[in-house]
């Protein structure tokens, strides 16, 4: 990495705490830490910096005594001088620099790195299904050439600029997953990453709690082009009314220098369009087209149309990036088609002994629900189908409205049995016609529907459970996993 303190200085501004070690112009960081139990007792941290990041139930300027006496060299610290001042008295050679945010300064300290780099950077974000387009791009990218992506999680301004100092020199393509939680958040990260290629997978009401609209949502969502420009390319949902009219949005906006907006999904006029889509136990098939033309058909080793959302931005990037028929056809599909349920590390489908299980417990939003509803139903066809189905947190004002559309659907697929978990799930059988054949259960915790979940799995039945991760129905999940393994 090797960047040099006063090219940092410079980049973030601040004050350079007095008692600080007289750095030189040679002087310069190789590794960038923000927690300081990566500092291990008599290690070599002469080319280090911590950066004292605040997060919402941690305070990173409590440690900056702790990374001056483990002997970090450069520290950037909050705006309180006085600890500041402590601090650097506790180290031999340590340069401390006051700023007044450090996340800010974070993400500019990894802007340097993206200038000294030259991969291509494809932005993805999007109200539901960021993780499982990041996977499917990267496999595309892949097949183009060596690729980066961010791990697990890290969607935000403190995973971002983490990923982005860890690329290395030799990466062509890096698959940036930016999350948000209100307006400015997404502009940061593409500050950091400068996407030349950017995605939108669709605008839903996630974030409605704080953002209080989808417009508004739509508007955070498309600060990814902030940093791009009429080279690059913008991505979106052609099936998503509000991204349809994303260039309209940006023009109205100001937005100077429009990157190339591109459609996919299923709707006619749609440039990467997937057609006569077949959803199986173990697979999901569709016809491509690009620009109205078929291309062949596609197998996906992933169950549901909503992964076919990811395939079609994954394979309208590795087209937009230049990649050849040939390439597109040899070893950028089959390189899509590899993907496993194990990779987006979300939904999970088990053929168990006694029956199939549905597990999707990361998020529920109300698209996430009715998308997993829908495979559900596929799944199971005529058989017994139960769903168990978590609070959908985030939605603010219209959240009983949500819950109780979800009961709607569910009599719509004919689910058999839908068991309500917490306070905002109850309202789903709301939704549900007085003259349902489903019968509707309610449980306050995950763990109550865990003990009784026996009641209501049936031998041969196809079950869901669907709930965010603050909702612990990963309880329920291996419940039913335990009664299914243990049924003939």
């Amino acid at each position: 990495m090797m960047i040099t303190i006063r090219n940092i200085i410079e980049r973030i501004g601040g004050t350079v705490v007095p008692g600080s070690f007289e750095y030189s112009d040679s002087d310069c960081i190789d590794n960038v830490v923000t927690d300081t139990r990566l500092l291990s007792e008599g290690g070599d941290y002469s080319h280090t910096a911590f950066i004292a990041v605040k997060g919402e139930f941690f305070d990173g300027n409590d440690f900056i005594g702790p990374a001056a006496r483990a002997g970090v060299f450069f520290i950037v610290a909050g705006a309180d001088m006085e600890k500041a001042r402590r601090a650097v008295l506790q180290g031999k050679k340590t340069v401390i620099v006051c700023c007044e945010d450090t996340l800010k300064a974070y993400g500019r300290i990894a802007g340097i790195r993206r200038d000294m780099l030259d991969f291509c950077a494809i932005g993805v974000t999007g109200s539901v299904g960021k993780t499982t387009a990041k996977e499917f791009v990267f496999k595309a990218v892949s097949a183009l050439g060596k690729a980066a992506k961010t791990p697990k999680n890290f969607n935000n301004e403190v995973g971002v600029p983490k990923t982005v100092l860890s690329i290395e020199k030799d990466v062509k393509y890096a698959v940036i997953e930016m999350g948000m939680r209100g307006r400015g958040q997404i502009r940061f990260l593409s500050e950091v990453v400068r996407p030349h290629v950017g995605i939108i997978t669709n605008i839903g009401t996630a974030h409605l709690e704080i953002l209080g609209s989808m417009e508004n949502t739509r508007l955070a969502k498309l600060e990814i082009a902030d940093f791009m420009d009429e080279n690059d390319f913008l991505l979106v949902n052609g099936d998503d009314a509000l991204l349809s009219e994303a260039w309209d949005v940006l023009d109205e906006n100001g937005k100077e220098n429009i990157p190339g907006i591109i459609t996919f999904g299923f709707s006619e006029g749609c440039y990467f369009r997937a057609k006569n889509v077949l959803v199986t136990a173990s697979a999901t098939e569709f016809d491509l087209e690009i620009g109205g033309i078929f291309v062949k058909r596609v197998s996906l080793g992933v169950v549901g149309e909503h992964f076919v959302y990811a395939a079609l931005a994954a394979i309208g990037t590795a087209n937009v990036l230049g990649a050849s028929s040939s390439d597109l056809l040899e070893k950028v599909i089959p390189e899509v088609s590899s993907v496993v349920p194990e990779d987006t590390g979300r939904q999970q489908v088990y053929e168990l002994p006694g029956g199939t299980l549905i597990d999707d417990c990361y998020n529920a939003s109300p698209e996430a629900v009715r998308a997993e509803l829908g495979i559900l139903a596929r799944l199971a066809g005529r058989g017994h189908k139960t769903a168990f189905l978590g609070d959908m947190l985030e939605l603010g004002d219209v959240s009983e409205a949500e819950h109780t559309g979800i009961g709607k659907v569910c009599d719509e697929y004919e689910v058999d049995t839908v068991v309500c978990v917490g306070k905002r799930a109850a309202d789903i059988k709301n939704g549900a016609p007085e003259e349902s054949k489903t019968l509707f259960v309610c449980y306050e915790t995950s763990k109550e529907a865990a003990e009784h979940a026996a009641e209501f799995v049936k031998t041969g039945s196809t079950v869901l459970v669907k709930g965010s991760h603050a909702m612990n129905m990963g309880l329920i999940s291996a419940r039913i996993k335990e009664i299914f393994e243990n049924k003939n």
